[in-house]
This record gives C-alpha cells, sequence and structure tokens, in this order.
C-alpha cells in the first residue's frame, strides 16, 4: 500500500509463481496453494513492477529487515539496482510501546484496539501495518519529529532505553580471572547482572562486560 498524509493513495497485490512447490507449512499459514500461483507471472516480470510501485517511497514493514533481505537479494539476483530507506515497526514498537510483552503484528495491533481481519496475506498484514505506524507516526509527531531523520532521536524514552537490554538476544559466556583485578572486576560484573540486569536470567551487557574488562579474559560465547 501506498501511503501519502496518512491515506492509502495505491495499492499492489499479486500472486508470483515460484517455479517449486510450495511446501505444507506455507500452504497451511497463507492459505495459498500450488494451484493459484500456477499461472502467474515469475519474480523475473514481477520485481519490475514493484520497483515501479516504490519508487521514491521510504518502505515499512513489521521485522522490515526479514523483508529487506529478500527484496536486496532479488534485486542482485535480477541485476538491479535497491537501496531504500525503510523503517522497521517492529523496531519502532519496542522504544514506543516498551511495556507491551510480545510484539508480534497482530498483538501489537490488538493492544491499540486495531482489528485485525485476516493475518498472513499480503495486503491485510500491510493494511494492519499501516493501521499501527498511523499511531507510531502520530506519536512520533508529538515528540518533536518532523522527518525520517528525527525518529531515533525521539522514538526510544528513557523508560524504554531503560527496559531495553530485556529484549536482546542473549549468549552464554564464560569468563575467566587472571588476577585480582580481574577477579574484583569479575565480582563487579556479578552483582549488577542480579541486581540491575537480571531478567529470567543474570545478563551483562557487551559495554559493561568492555568497562570492566581489565584483567579478564572471555574464553567462549554460545
Amino acid at each position: 500500500m501506498k501511503v501519502k498524509n496518512g491515506e492509502v493513495i495505491d495499492k499492489f497485490s499479486c500472486f508470483v509463481n515460484p517455479e517449486k512447490h510450495i511446501p505444507q507449512r506455507v500452504t497451511e499459514v497463507t492459505n495459498i496453494t500450488d494451484d493459484m500461483v500456477k499461472d502467474a507471472e515469475t519474480i523475473e516480470k514481477v520485481f519490475p513492477k514493484i520497483l515501479d510501485f516504490i519508487q521514491g517511497s521510504v518502505l515499512v514493514a513489521h521485522n522490515a529487515p526479514f523483508d529487506m533481505g529478500f527484496l536486496k537479494q532479488t534485486a542482485k539476483n535480477l541485476g538491479y539496482e535497491f537501496d531504500y530507506t525503510y523503517l522497521d515497526t517492529l523496531s519502532l514498537a519496542k522504544d514506543l510501546f516498551p511495556d507491551y510483552k510480545k510484539y508480534k503484528l497482530g498483538k501489537i495491533a490488538e493492544n491499540l484496539g486495531i482489528k485485525v481481519e485476516v493475518a498472513h496475506r499480503a495486503l491485510d498484514d500491510v493494511d494492519t501495518t499501516v493501521k499501527v505506524f498511523k499511531v507510531m507516526i502520530d506519536m512520533l509527531k508529538k515528540r518533536g519529529a518532523k522527518k525520517v531523520e528525527d525518529i531515533d532521536e525521539v522514538s526510544c524514552t528513557e523508560e524504554a532505553k531503560r527496559e531495553e537490554y530485556k529484549k536482546l538476544k542473549t549468549y552464554h559466556a564464560i569468563i575467566l580471572a587472571k588476577n585480582y583485578i580481574g577477579l574484583r572486576n569479575l565480582y563487579k560484573l556479578v552483582s549488577l547482572s542480579h541486581l540491575h540486569y537480571f531478567y529470567r536470567k543474570p545478563r551483562i551487557l557487551k559495554s559493561l562486560y568492555k568497562k570492566y574488562s581489565e584483567g579478564l579474559m572471555l574464553r567462549k560465547c554460545l
């Protein structure tokens, strides 16, 4: 969907023939079958239409890096340039709604009182994204954002920054102390991980490890 001044001004949607069997799991999620795409155009013919539709736009999607990865790879495979600014409503939601427990698109919409008709079909999901993004844009404007470049500066409140570590992916680490300075720093990290950054389990931020890394060896991360 193409949106201007908060209003949908154009839509683009079509099936693409993947030239291979659609896995059963995908059919279960999307209700798209092999019969539905057998007469559709292949990506070589569809992709130029996509580029024409999005020309001059800022792209918006939920978990945008996932979608952008496919678009960039397809562009590379077909010999097209693809360099677009994009906004991720998943990342924005984590900044704007730090108290939410889950950040699936449907759950965010539900929390905002937005009705979701059908999930996991292109225009239905896009319609939900547009409605969620409208709420986000209004919030960002109230915080002083006037252009895309302002969003990073105003999206994350101090409360969101304090809660951000809870949403980061965690890794197991083995830290060894080489001397008494390292032992003291290790005790410091253990204390901080339990008293200030405990969320389901003790956590040490990379920035903290770097700050108290003297006399320590990071041996293994999983």
